[in-house]
């Protein structure tokens, strides 16, 4: 395994806040290094290039500026997940797991990763926390140590499909997924069930493998079948190329997807024939909470696009290490028990993605869904 370091070291005075009250003093001494499994090579590497950039580095950064972890700074380093592979990451993590120094496994990514690790993760006893997993859970439950962020498709989409049906008119809707992708498969089951309990017809239901990039027998397929909607379960740059071959085919359908809407890729490879779609987010940029632009400014100044937002697979980094500090900062001591509970105390916490908990083992549980629409730049402002 190779293994790539980050270290945002402290970075300000202590800060006295506009009301007088002293600031936390930012974080000296020795580091915490903890493990950050991500997708850092393969076909989807720009995701963990993005996410460790964009996302983690700004949300240590805040997080060190804030005292970090127990008065410590916070680090991380790199773990390869090695996705769409399995055999390699479970190596890895099941030498993580035999590390009692780790006390906990933020990261991962992809459903798939997860579920791989998914017997390990219960028979050593280490917390895992992966917020960007966003694939239906195939399992009975969660175990003891599995939590996830994402919002997801069996809580979201009855709603989004609701709306679809109410706001547009949607009668009729045309599936398609990827095949190989675990993730979209457990998906599709949610997202048929939630059309045929909105009363939508599902009129075509075709597929492809990852990375194909000629879709012409789907895209005729759907064509023939003139639904009112096109719902594409994919990862979000093979989503957006499906769209733009769509178009590019005069198929003008409304696009109600998931979170496939929001990934930066699905905007570019769609080449801004995404415009309008609807999906569901972690976050909308314009949401008019103060930590919420404060975030999208930050974005904004690091990367220097000035009229684009961050899309919800950085923002969902940034916000969840925030959450994560939170958690290790409340716990009395850094042990794997402690940590794990330390989750569960989580009740109607205020993040970037709106109010939290985690109510059990597994899924994080939020009040409203976000549902979002892609505006001009990509950006994602709240639907309807």
């Amino acid at each position: 395994m190779r293994k790539l370091s980050v270290f945002v070291a402290a970075v300000a005075a202590l800060v006295v806040g506009a009301a007088g009250v002293a600031q936390a003093a930012p974080a000296s001494g020795e580091p915490l290094r903890l493990p950050f499994p991500y997708i850092f090579s393969g076909p989807y590497i720009e995701f963990g290039t993005r996410v460790w950039n964009e996302g983690l580095t700004p949300g240590v950064a805040k997080v060190n500026r804030e005292g970090g972890i127990k008065g410590r700074p916070l680090e991380f380093y790199k773990v390869d997940t090695r996705f769409p592979d399995t055999a390699q990451w479970i190596t890895e993590f099941r030498r993580l797991c035999a590390d009692e120094s780790v006390p906990v496994i933020f990261g991962v990514g992809a459903t798939k990763s997860t579920l791989a690790i998914y017997s390990d993760t219960n028979r050593c006893g280490v917390p895992v926390f992966n917020p960007s997993s966003g694939g239906h859970w195939p399992h009975k439950d969660f175990g003891e140590w599995t939590f996830r962020y994402a919002p997801m498709a069996y809580q979201v989409m009855p709603v989004l499909f609701a709306k679809a049906k109410e706001k547009l008119g949607i009668k009729t809707i045309a599936f398609s997924h990827t095949l190989d992708d675990e993730a979209m498969t457990n998906n599709l089951i949610a997202h048929r069930a939630a059309a045929v309990a909105a009363g939508i017809e599902i009129v075509a239901d075709t597929g492809f493998r990852g990375k194909e990039t000629n879709f012409a027998a789907q895209v005729a397929l759907i064509r023939a079948a003139k639904p009112d909607a096109v719902d594409p379960m994919h990862q979000p740059g093979e989503g957006g190329t499906l769209v733009l071959q769509l178009r590019d085919r005069g198929v003008m359908a409304q696009v109600v997807g998931g979170t496939v809407v929001g990934g930066a890729d699905f905007w570019i490879l769609s080449k801004g024939k995404g415009l309008g779609a609807l999906g569901y987010a972690a976050y909308a940029a314009n949401d008019p909470r103060p930590m919420v632009q404060e975030w999208v400014k930050v974005w904004r100044e690091n990367t220097g696009r000035m009229d684009e937002a961050p899309d919800p697979f950085v923002t969902t980094y940034y916000d969840a290490v925030q959450i994560l500090a939170k958690i290790l900062n409340d716990a009395p001591d850094l042990s794997r028990e402690s940590v794990r509970d330390g989750f569960l105390k989580v009740s109607n916490m205020e993040t970037i993605s709106g109010t939290i908990s985690w109510p059990k083992v597994g899924d994080i549980f939020r009040p409203e869904p976000i549902l979002v629409q892609i505006k001009d730049k990509g950006v994602l402002h709240r639907w309807p």
